[in-house]
């Protein structure tokens, strides 16, 4: 199983653009979870999150891959395959 984990915050200018580029992205059989990384601050930490917008793709619980930045939705795409 994969997850998508979309670190940002509410303040994060990139991370709004990166929230709008999620409207046209096709995730098929991968989760996405977003994380506020000023509500939760503790998973932030866990992953050793350094800037937002921040992704993390995880297959059965195991990291393999990550992006921070602004992504267009055909890289996005890219990444989590």
């Amino acid at each position: 199983m994969k997850q998508l984990l979309k670190f940002s915050a509410s303040w994060c200018g990139p991370c709004k653009a990166l929230a709008k580029n999620f409207d046209h992205v096709t995730l098929g059989d991968v989760e996405l979870v977003s994380i506020d990384i000023d509500e939760q601050m503790e998973k932030a930490k866990q992953f050793n999150i350094r800037g937002v917008p921040t992704l993390v793709l995880l297959e059965d619980g195991v990291e393999v891959n990550r992006k921070s930045g602004v992504l267009m939705a055909d890289q996005i795409e890219e990444f989590i395959k």
